[in-house]
């Protein structure tokens, strides 16, 4: 079954994060991050936020960060931001 939802979503290029909890970051210069498929708010901080999601820990890291929009699909967040990274929670 699995299978063959994979085609079709293949077929009809229907983008992973749309029929799947993965996270779809996107990056506006270096003032905000939108972080959408997210699965909460571990740390929040002038300096440092940190995102769960279903691949691992989205960890930002910046300075005057603010969380500018929270819902139960999405993120915004804005400040100065230096550094994006993802700590992984899967093990290899």
């Amino acid at each position: 079954m699995k299978n063959t939802r994979n085609k079709i979503e293949k077929l009809l290029e229907i983008p992973a994060e749309v029929t799947t909890n993965i996270p779809k970051i996107t990056l506006i210069g270096f003032n905000q991050l939108m972080i959408e498929n997210y699965m909460g708010v571990i740390e929040y901080e002038e300096y440092l936020v940190k995102i769960n999601s279903s691949i691992g820990i989205i960890i930002i890291e910046g300075n005057k960060m603010n969380l500018n929009q929270i819902n139960e699909n999405d993120v915004l967040i804005s400040g100065a931001i230096s550094k994006i990274y993802l700590e992984s929670t899967e093990e290899e």
